[in-house]
C-alpha cells in the first residue's frame, strides 16, 4: 500500500487490516511510518510501515523483494500521490511588463514522477512478484474524479488519465496470469487533506463550499467509502480494467 502513512491512504490501509489483510504501508515520512506502527500496535493490526520512495526504481524493487520474501503477494493498492494545482498560463497580478506567467516544466515532472511514474514502478513490480509467486492477485490503482480534466490541474490531470489507461492496459496484459487491475476515482473527500487547506485558507473553504451544489448527492464522500470501494475491487474475482468513480456523480472538473 503506498501513500499510505495519512489521510484517504491510511483509512484504505487500516480498512483493509481490520478485514484481515496483511498490509505493508509504504512512506518517506519518519514520524508519520511511526504513527502508522504505534497505532497498528495499539489497535493490534496485522499492519506494518516500510520507508520507501515510490519515485526512485531502486527504492522499489528493494522494498517489493522484502514485501515478496514475507509470504504471497496477493494484493497492491497504488495511492501515494500529490495535487499541485497550476494554470497553463496566468497574466500576473500586476503587470510589470514581464509578460505571461507559465506552468514550470519542474511542477509538471514532479507531479506525472509521483503520480503516474510511481504508480508504473510499484505496479511493475507488484505484477512481476505476482506472477514469480503464481499468485493470481490484484493491483488497485487510485485515479481521481478529475482524470478527464479540471481547470488549473495539468500536470494532476494528465497523470490521473494515465493511470486509468495503464489500468486498462495492464489488465488486457496481465489477465493471462490471473491477476486483475482494477482503478478506484475517488472524487473530493471529506478528509484530512480539504479539512486542513480550508482551515488555512477561507477562500478555498467558501470554494469547496460553492462546488458542492454541483454533486448530484449533495455532500463530499468520505475515506471509508473510497476503503469500502478498494476492498470491493480486491475481492470481487470478475472485476478487472474498470474504474470505480466514488464521486457522488460530480463535480464537473471544468468548474473555475
Amino acid at each position: 500500500m503506498t501513500g499510505g502513512t495519512r489521510g484517504l491512504g491510511l483509512a484504505v490501509a487500516r480498512r483493509l487490516a481490520t478485514e484481515g489483510w496483511h498490509t505493508t504501508v509504504l512512506g518517506l515520512d519518519p514520524g508519520r511510518l511511526e504513527k502508522v506502527r504505534a497505532m497498528a500496535e495499539a489497535e493490534q493490526l496485522p499492519l506494518r510501515a516500510v520507508r520507501a520512495d515510490v519515485t526512485s526504481e531502486e527504492s522499489v524493487r528493494e522494498v517489493f523483494a522484502e514485501v515478496t520474501e514475507t509470504g504471497p503477494l496477493h494484493l497492491c493498492v497504488n495511492n501515494a500521490g500529490r495535487n499541485l494545482s497550476r494554470l497553463l498560463l496566468r497574466r500576473p497580478r500586476q503587470d510589470t511588463g514581464g509578460g505571461l506567467l507559465t506552468h514550470s516544466l519542474e511542477d509538471w515532472e514532479r507531479t506525472v514522477r509521483l503520480c503516474l511514474t510511481g504508480v508504473f514502478l510499484v505496479g511493475r513490480e507488484a505484477a512481476a512478484g505476482m506472477v514469480r509467486q503464481g499468485v493470481a492477485g490484484t493491483i488497485v490503482n487510485v485515479s481521481s474524479g478529475l482524470a478527464a480534466g479540471a481547470y488549473g490541474q495539468s500536470a494532476y490531470t494528465a497523470a490521473k488519465a494515465g493511470v486509468e489507461a495503464l489500468t486498462r492496459t495492464w489488465s488486457y496484459e496481465l489477465g493471462v496470469y490471473g491477476i486483475r487491475v482494477v482503478a478506484v476515482a475517488p472524487g473530493v473527500m471529506d478528509g484530512e487533506a480539504l479539512r486542513e487547506k480550508s482551515t488555512a485558507l477561507p477562500k478555498h473553504a467558501r470554494y469547496m463550499e460553492g462546488l458542492k451544489r454541483f454533486v448530484p448527492l449533495g455532500r463530499w464522500g468520505t475515506e471509508e467509502e473510497v476503503a469500502d470501494a478498494v476492498c470491493f475491487a480486491a475481492e470481487n474475482p470478475y472485476v478487472t480494467g474498470s474504474v470505480i468513480r466514488v464521486d457522488g456523480g460530480g463535480p464537473p472538473g471544468w468548474v473555475p
